[in-house]
């Protein structure tokens, strides 16, 4: 497929741009920036049009950034026939950001190694799982974990006080991994065992 030509005002003047996908470490979800064409990832002109949320996101999508760039920027996506939005919102702060679903035939013409990333994760997932990604609060290793999205909705209120048991909300994960994501833990095995000299 032939790459589209993107035009897209950036300080005040139209430039061509071209996509460039990448993903959050936090979740392993899709993110995506304009870049000038030709330019690389790192110049100052990069814009960043979505937003990392702790929400759940299917393959190839990814919540845009309504706050700084207004709603404009969905009609400006659509009109280039780029995707289209979901209908799934979430609410952060003052902010309600909308989902949309960029279509996958496009993002390859904009391939590199972030999205080859991508999509070797989203691999491991099944429909109706994704991915909790939790640092351990003594080492720091980043464990990512594959949950079904009704558990991780669960944690997500979990997180917020509903008193929810952890090992009723993930009965498939091991203790160690329980342990990560259990408030007033949050350490990983190896450390835990290593706190109470349990090896």
């Amino acid at each position: 497929m032939e790459e589209k030509k993107l035009m897209y005002k950036i300080d005040g003047q139209m430039w061509q741009v071209q996509l460039y996908p990448v993903y959050y470490t936090y979740n392993r979800s899709l993110g995506i920036c304009l870049c000038k064409k030709g330019r690389s990832i790192d110049d100052e002109d990069t814009l960043e049009i979505t937003r990392c949320l702790d929400a759940p996101q299917t393959k190839n999508c990814a919540y845009i950034d309504v706050n700084n760039y207004g709603t404009d920027i969905i009609k400006w996506l659509e009109k280039n026939k780029l995707g289209k939005v979901t209908g799934q919102e979430v609410q952060s702060g003052f902010v309600t950001y909308p989902e949309f679903m960029f279509d996958e035939s496009i993002l390859q013409d904009y391939t590199n190694e972030h999205y080859a990333q991508y999509l070797k994760w989203q691999k491991e997932l099944n429909e109706d799982q994704e991915f909790l990604i939790r640092s351990c609060n003594m080492c720091q290793k980043e464990i990512p974990l594959i949950v079904s999205k009704k558990a991780a909705a669960q944690y997500r209120e979990y997180q917020q006080g509903v008193p929810y048991l952890i090992q009723n909300i993930f009965p498939e994960l091991s203790n160690g991994e329980r342990g990560l994501l259990a408030r007033g833990q949050g350490m990983c095995e190896k450390c835990f065992k290593k706190m109470f000299d349990l090896f």
